[in-house]
């Protein structure tokens, strides 16, 4: 009874820490859905990217995430689909708050199964990424502008 009893806690322990990672991580959103796309968990870093506290978004469709205009083309779907049949996709466009307000986004949508194989649910790490493309975007039209104000060169035949 000793073992098992130690086995018990020590697994709880390690779930408990797992737990306190996983929530403690606010430059990423890390969740999990179940394999119809609900919201199943929900940590620090998902509330702070992408604005909804826990109980307003547990038991939602994650498709509230995507644009009108991804919803329309089934993007959340077909990713759910293709994570399902490849394993794990990556992502990157556009997602929506709970404002309303967007940003871009670089996502990892992976299916989780259990040990016969049957799809368990997915784990969605989300992380935005607009500061970087603005700042590569910015550093781009510098050295555009660069580019443009060097003189060219001339050629005159004598």
């Amino acid at each position: 009874m000793g073992d098992k009893g130690s086995t018990t806690l020590a697994l709880h322990q390690t779930a408990e820490q797992f737990h306190i990672l996983v929530d403690s991580v606010e430059e990423y959103a890390i969740y999990l859905l179940d394999p119809n796309g609900t919201v199943v968990t929900w940590n620090t870093g998902a509330q702070k990217i992408k604005g909804y506290r826990p109980e307003e978004i547990i038991r939602k469709n994650f498709a509230c995430f995507y644009t009108a205009e991804d919803v329309a083309a089934d993007k959340p779907e077909r990713n759910l689909r293709e994570a399902a049949r490849r394993g794990q996709i990556r992502d990157q466009g556009l997602r929506v708050r709970k404002d309303g307000s967007t940003f871009e986004a670089e996502v990892i949508l992976t299916a989780l199964r259990n040990d016969e194989g049957k799809l368990r649910g997915y784990s969605k790490v989300t992380r935005d990424i607009t500061d970087q493309i603005r700042s590569r975007s910015s550093r781009l039209r510098k050295s555009q502008r660069k580019k443009r104000a060097r003189p060219g060169m001339t050629f005159s035949l004598l």
